[in-house]
């Protein structure tokens, strides 16, 4: 299983020698990595091919999170655990945290999870309101 690799400050798509680098260049950690980072960064029914009446790929912002006027850091991490429980190849969420600047009004999303194959950990943090190239 391998994706496009992707440039985690840019998000442009990599070539190298004229060549797609792929995330199965890298190992299956690499692209399990990024699969969790691009469907957390998805809102919900965002995908163009995904099922316009019942949508499964991204996370329920809209209808979930924000759905109340101020919503809850439990609301938040059962939102947050069960988006990243639901991506294929997740086994088992070890650790999820968030740390919010009010200043600056970015959120970073902190996760360590066991992935499918030899009981590997992919950890990392989503970063939510940043703007490219600030």
């Amino acid at each position: 299983m391998a994706d496009m690799y992707l440039d985690n400050a840019t998000r442009d798509i990599v070539i190298q020698d004229g060549d797609l680098y792929l995330t199965s260049d890298i190992d299956f950690t690499e692209t399990m990595r990024q699969r969790i980072r691009a469907n957390l960064l998805t809102f919900l029914g965002e995908w163009f091919l995904d099922d316009q009446n019942n949508p499964t790929v991204g996370v329920p912002y809209f209808q979930s999170l924000f759905a109340d006027k101020i919503p809850t850091i439990e609301l938040a991490e059962a939102i947050f655990i069960k988006a990243l429980a639901d991506i294929e190849g997740v086994t088992y969420v070890e650790s999820l945290s968030f740390d919010y600047d009010r200043t600056t009004r970015v959120l970073n999303v902190s996760f360590k999870v066991q992935i499918l194959g030899n009981g590997n950990y992919v950890e990392d943090v989503v970063t939510f309101g940043e703007l490219l190239g600030s």
